[in-house]
């Protein structure tokens, strides 16, 4: 992994670097939303307990990230699945898409997860290897780690 990468858990001073990797080609031609309705969202996202922007940092610049949500359920005798979305890893080597799939996994575990699903629609091959060095199976678009 590059030296002096730092991954962790979003807050209030990281909306501008998100909304800037969200709006990235990388980011699936996505438009990421700004201004008004972007504070009122990132804060509503910031308070729930289940939801989390996760971001890898290098000297103070935001270079990867992705979101996860833990999902409640009824079945499963209410054990908690975990979804990876909004991934998006910029010019980073293998190892910094690694440790940001590996925080999001051992977090997601931390919630007594059962199963973590990785939604990701143009996977780089950084991803697909951290992926499989994870254990997670599925086709290229969809994969699980349970």
């Amino acid at each position: 992994m590059a030296e002096n990468i730092i991954v962790r858990k979003a807050n209030h001073e990281d909306l501008d670097g998100i909304l800037t990797l969200l709006n990235r080609p990388e980011a699936d031609n996505v438009h990421a939303l700004q201004g008004h309705d972007a504070n009122t969202i990132y804060q509503s996202i910031l308070e729930d307990s289940n939801y989390f922007q996760i971001i890898a940092t290098s000297e103070q610049n935001l270079i990867d990230m992705l979101t996860l949500v833990i999902i409640m359920q009824m079945s499963h005798e209410g054990s908690s699945s975990a979804l990876i979305t909004d991934l998006i890893i910029q010019d980073s080597d293998q190892e910094t898409a690694f440790a940001l799939l590996k925080y999001a996994t051992d977090l997601a575990e931390e919630y007594g997860c059962f199963k973590t699903i990785l939604h990701c629609n143009n996977p780089q091959e950084e991803i697909t290897s951290a992926c499989k060095e994870l254990g997670f199976k599925g086709d290229s678009g969809c994969l699980v780690l349970n």
